[in-house]
């Protein structure tokens, strides 16, 4: 079956889709460059997810700002919201998820700013259960873009994470 390379996206990318796939993931991106334009701030969330089977990661562009004392509030109030839901999640069994505060706002994740793309604020936390196999961390950011090329190479390089844009923006495209 042909594929259709992801070079044509992104530069660094490697992989390669089906066309099918990568019809959904051009719309995700159309339409999430539809929805976001003309913000000069982003936010976003990463999240990775460990547990006796490995590593899930996750990636989601949030909501798009034009002011960035807003995204930073809407930043706060949305990793409170997340911390709560997260620690009210059924566990396993006995086990009950619980807070990490001792690695709070910390960096999990590593970026690559560039004139175009610079983390403005970070919100982090971690979870864990006592089975000694899940936890999860969850990073909020604000990035100042430039709203011209709101989703272009240069956000994507800021997360090293070709297969999690992907998925998400593949996600977005198949809404």
């Amino acid at each position: 079956m042909n594929t259709i390379h992801l070079s044509e996206i992104h530069y660094s990318w490697r992989g390669g889709l089906i066309p099918s796939s990568f019809d959904a993931l051009t719309r995700g991106i159309e339409s999430e460059e539809s929805r976001l334009c003309n913000s000069s701030f982003l936010t976003l969330t990463f999240r990775q997810e460990y547990d006796y089977d490995g590593l899930m990661e996750y990636l989601e562009l949030l909501e798009g700002f034009s002011d960035e004392a807003t995204a930073i509030q809407y930043v706060e109030q949305v990793t409170a919201q997340n911390l709560s839901a997260s620690l009210a999640e059924p566990g396993y069994g006995n086990y009950r998820w619980r807070h990490d505060a001792s690695r709070d706002d910390e960096r999990f994740k590593t970026n690559r700013e560039s004139p175009l793309v610079r983390c403005r604020h970070l919100r982090s936390f971690k979870i864990l259960n006592d089975s000694g196999y899940d936890s999860k961390y969850v990073q909020f950011e604000v990035l100042c873009v430039n709203p011209a090329a709101v989703l272009g190479p240069e956000l994507f390089a800021y997360y090293d994470a070709e297969s999690e844009w992907v998925g998400y923006f593949i996600s977005r495209g198949e809404e």
